[in-house]
């Protein structure tokens, strides 16, 4: 039979449980909005019995239980959630990097309007057919020149600002080496993120190897495991030994291991045929991805929208270069008179002719300004035999498309991530009326338990003190 003093040792376990308890709901309440944070609880679980049935051992009717303990502190998980929430993630910053970038495109082109290009594109062939009707006007001709200036700087404005959100993006030097962009910035967050990840995760592997559980390490590897989801892609296996967890990882970013310390991430830019291509390099020349391909994240996102820019360039310049080769030949034929237009957009110097903004009424040919005037309804072998407007507008119209679709999707996918953490933090997050309610309970438990070791005490005092 159990001793004199058995009773203190039960109500001393129950006094123990139910403070560590509190302990643990205190803590969740404290952190009810820390980003990342999972619930905790203790798991309480009664001691074991007093008598052991063992060989030799004589059996009695029950066997005398020693009271309760918390075996361990668990986290309130569900990991096929958490694959739910960074699929979803990665899916929403993949729209929503492009939606803010296509805001910022639409910004470029001040269009429908009666200041956009599109606008005085059509006031400039106007002005050539104003110019026919009156071919020696010296007024009409500095209108003409005048309307070509604007239409230049604004297409050369556009161009350039295109250029600047394309930098923004992916800044390569004359070397082709990456020196600046948002891909780079991502790229070296990546990098951090990654590292600390395995720092972590050398830590919790230290906790579980001596038998705690590292609960807020854990959760802290977790928001930067949803931070790294944020960028691409990710796999994450957690390993076991024994049907125990260890503690590691097995981390895959855009399907490749990132577990070790030397697979670092890196951007890698080519230009064949003079069309930029951006890859990662993750690790080793082995494991190559092209970007945007079918992933998701915003490094993909980032590069998708690059290359709509790069294209939206293209078109703008294929624009003025049509404009120019087609106005130059009406007016000089056999280039002994002046070309309208000069230089490139490519190359930031698409302008009207100096010569001619400096004396247009000597150096445009008024007699050829209905040839000019016809081109507005013409259509142009180089730009698929859409007039110069038509050209523009399918610009305009893809632009247009792009931006909808993009923020379209972004908010879907908000939505679908907004869900599914939703219903993430109905499993781990902190419900502060469940906490206090546990609170209330462990609170009873905690003096119900002091008040069996007052009894026991006044027996015991009862028993010593009093008999004799």
């Amino acid at each position: 039979m159990p001793g004199t003093f058995f009773g203190l040792e039960i109500a001393r376990r129950g006094l123990q449980v139910h403070r560590t308890a509190m302990d643990i709901t205190g803590h969740n309440v404290a952190n009810a909005s820390t980003p990342g944070y999972t619930r905790q609880e203790a798991v309480i679980t009664a001691t074991g019995p007093y008598a052991n049935p063992t060989l030799g051992s004589r059996l009695l009717p029950g066997q005398l239980g020693t009271g309760v303990e918390a075996s361990m502190v668990r986290r309130i998980k569900n990991e096929y959630l958490d694959t739910q929430a960074r699929d979803s993630i990665s899916s929403r910053e993949f729209w929503q990097v492009q939606e803010d970038l296509f805001a910022r495109i639409e910004a470029v082109f001040a269009e429908p309007g009666a200041t956009g290009i599109a606008s005085t594109l059509t006031k400039f062939f106007n002005t050539w057919q104003d110019l026919n009707n009156t071919p020696q006007d010296p007024g009409v001709k500095a209108a003409v020149a005048e309307t070509g200036d604007e239409l230049a700087t604004m297409m050369r404005e556009a161009y350039q600002q295109l250029g600047d959100i394309a930098e923004s993006i992916l800044k390569i030097d004359s070397s082709g080496n990456v020196t600046g962009g948002q891909l780079k910035d991502q790229v070296d967050e990546v990098n951090e993120i990654l590292r600390q990840i395995r720092e972590l995760t050398e830590a919790i592997k230290r906790v579980y190897a001596q038998g705690n559980q590292p609960n807020d390490l854990l959760d802290k590897r977790d928001l930067l495991l949803d931070r790294l989801a944020e960028y691409g892609p990710v796999s994450v296996t957690h390993l076991t030994e024994g049907g125990r967890s260890t503690g590691e990882i097995e981390l895959k970013f855009f399907g490749v291991d990132v577990g070790s310390a030397d697979m670092k991430v890196e951007l890698v830019v080519s230009a064949p045929s003079g069309k930029v291509n951006v890859e990662l390099k993750i690790g080793n020349d082995s494991n190559k991805i092209s970007l945007p391909g079918s992933y998701t994240g915003s490094l993909a996102g980032l590069e998708e929208t690059r290359a709509r820019i790069d294209g939206y360039m293209d078109a703008l310049n294929k624009l003025s270069g049509a404009l120019k080769n087609t106005i130059n030949q009406i007016l000089n034929p056999d280039g002994k008179a002046w070309d309208f237009f000069t230089g490139t957009l490519a190359d930031g110097d698409f302008a009207v002719n100096k010569d001619i903004m400096n004396d247009p009424a000597r150096c445009i040919d008024g007699t050829k300004a209905l040839y000019v005037a016809r081109l507005a309804t013409t259509g142009q072998a180089d730009l698929g035999g859409a007039t110069f407007g038509e050209y523009f507008n399918a610009l305009l119209a893809d632009i247009g498309a792009r931006s909808g679709s993009a923020s379209d999707m972004a908010g879907s996918r908000r939505a679908v991530a907004e869900q599914v953490e939703s219903l993430r933090q109905s499993v781990s997050g902190v419900n502060l009326d469940e906490e206090l309610s546990r609170l209330i309970q462990y609170q009873y438990g905690y003096q119900a338990s002091a008040r069996v070791l007052a009894a026991i005490d006044e027996m015991l005092d009862y028993l010593i003190n009093r008999t004799g």
